[in-house]
C-alpha cells in the first residue's frame, strides 16, 4: 500500500500541547462560564498584543467576523444598504456572502495574472458610482501590498477592510500584521487555519474604539445595555472554551509559521527546473507569506492531482469554481467575465505545507509531482 501523506494533520500538531490543552477544559469546567467571559477576554487581550492593535474581538467563525464588521460599519452610518463593496472572486464564499448578508452588494474584480489576487488597476477600473468600499482577502496566507489600495479608498471616501482569514502570522513590508492598515481586519481559527481552535471560532480587530465597540454589541445581538438592542447584530459570541485553547495555542504560532516558511522554500527549491520548463507557476515568495497553503499552478493540473491520489497522497483544489459562477450569488451579483479568475480555477493544486510535515513526507511529495509533470 502507498505511505499517506496527509494534506494537514491537526493531531500531530497538537499531541505536544495536549496536557496544557487539557489544563484549560478544566479550567472552564471549574469556573463554569463558557460564554464569554475571563477566557474570552484573556485571548482577545492576548490577540491584540500578538497582532499589535488596541483591540481584539473574539467572534464565532470567520465568516461572523466578517459579517459582524459590515454590520457595525452599517450601523454607524459608515456604509448603507445596497453599497458596492469590491473584492475577489478567487476565495471562499464566505467573504462575498458576509458582504451580502449584510445587505451590501459584492462586485467581483478579476484576479490579475499570475497572481492570486487582484491588482491596483484592476480595482481601480472596478470602481463605481455606488463603490463604498473594498474587501482584501489576504489569500493562502500571502500579504498584499496595500498602499495604493489604501489610497484609492481614501480618494473615493470608501472603506478598506481585510480578510485575514488565512493569514494570520503574515505581515506587511512595514512588520505590521495583516488586517491593521484597514479599518478592520477579521480572522478564522478553523482547525486547519495557521492558527485553529479546537471547532469553529473567529475574531475582528480595529485601531477605531467606536467600531470595536460597535462590533462588541453586534456579536450580542447589537445590544449596548442588557435587553437594549441598539442595532441589528447576531449571535456571534466566541465561547470560552475555544478562547481557552487558543491562548495556549498562540504562543507556538511563531515556530509553526517559521516551519511553514521551511517547507514553502524547500518546495519552491525543488521546483525550480520544472518552474523554468514551463511545466508548473510557482507562487510568489513574498516576503511576510505566513504560508497557510502552498499552492502550485499547471495546465496539467488533473494529471499531478491524479498521480497524488493514487499514491495517497494530500492535495486539495483551492478553489475548483469561483464566487461568481455560484448560484448563491448570481442574484446579487451576475455572472462577470473573469477570464485570469477561471484559469486559476482549471490550474491550482495545494500540496501539505502544515507544521507537522515530516522531511520524508515532502521528498514523497517533491517527487511524485516531479514525476507527474515529467511524465505530461
Amino acid at each position: 500500500m502507498p505511505t499517506p501523506v496527509p494534506l494537514f494533520d491537526l493531531s500531530r500538531v497538537l499531541m505536544p500541547h495536549r496536557p496544557a490543552l487539557h489544563a484549560a477544559l478544566e479550567r472552564c469546567l471549574t469556573h463554569g462560564i463558557f460564554v464569554l467571559g475571563p477566557e474570552v477576554a484573556q485571548f482577545e487581550k492576548q490577540l491584540a498584543t500578538y497582532l499589535g492593535t488596541p483591540q481584539a474581538i473574539g467572534l464565532s467563525s470567520g465568516t461572523d467576523s466578517l459579517l459582524a464588521t459590515f454590520l457595525a460599519l452599517i450601523s454607524q452610518g459608515r456604509l448603507q444598504p445596497g453599497d458596492e463593496i469590491l473584492t475577489t472572486a478567487f476565495t471562499f464564499i464566505a467573504s462575498a456572502t458576509s458582504i451580502l448578508r449584510a445587505g451590501l452588494r459584492p462586485v467581483f474584480v478579476d484576479i490579475a495574472p499570475g497572481h492570486f489576487h487582484p491588482q491596483i488597476a484592476d480595482y481601480e477600473q472596478a470602481w463605481g458610482p455606488k463603490t463604498r468600499g473594498v474587501l482584501i482577502v489576504h489569500l493562502f496566507g500571502e500579504p498584499q501590498p496595500l498602499d495604493e489600495i489604501a489610497q484609492l479608498c481614501a480618494d473615493n471616501n470608501g472603506v478598506m477592510i481585510e480578510d485575514c482569514a488565512q493569514a494570520i502570522g503574515a505581515v506587511q513590508p512595514d512588520g505590521r500584521a495583516v488586517g491593521t492598515r484597514g479599518l478592520a481586519g477579521t480572522l478564522s481559527f478553523f482547525p486547519a487555519k495557521n492558527l485553529g481552535t479546537l471547532g469553529d471560532g473567529g475574531a475582528a480587530y480595529t485601531a477605531d474604539p467606536e467600531l470595536g465597540q460597535r462590533i462588541r454589541e453586534i456579536r450580542q445581538h447589537g445590544m449596548a445595555a442588557k435587553y437594549q438592542h441598539q442595532h441589528l447584530g447576531g449571535n456571534f459570541r466566541l465561547d470560552a472554551l475555544h478562547a481557552a485553547f487558543l491562548a495556549v495555542l498562540l504562543p507556538e504560532l511563531g515556530g509553526w509559521i517559521a516551519a511553514r516558511r521551511q517547507h514553502a522554500a524547500r518546495y519552491t527549491h525543488e521546483f525550480k527546473t520544472l518552474s523554468d520548463r514551463g511545466l508548473l507557476t510557482l507562487p510568489g515568495t513574498i516576503p511576510g507569506h505566513a504560508w497557510n497553503q502552498y499552492v502550485i499552478r499547471t495546465p496539467h493540473r488533473d494529471r499531478v492531482k491524479a498521480h497524488l491520489d493514487s499514491l495517497s497522497i494530500g492535495n486539495a483544489i483551492y478553489y475548483p469554481s469561483a464566487l461568481h459562477v455560484q448560484g448563491a450569488l448570481r442574484t446579487a451579483n451576475p455572472p462577470a467575465a473573469l477570464a485570469n479568475t477561471d484559469r486559476a480555477c482549471q490550474e491550482v493544486l495545494a500540496l501539505p505545507i502544515y507544521p507537522g510535515l515530516q522531511e520524508y513526507e515532502q521528498a514523497l511529495v517533491i517527487q511524485a509531482v516531479t514525476d507527474a509533470l515529467n511524465a505530461a
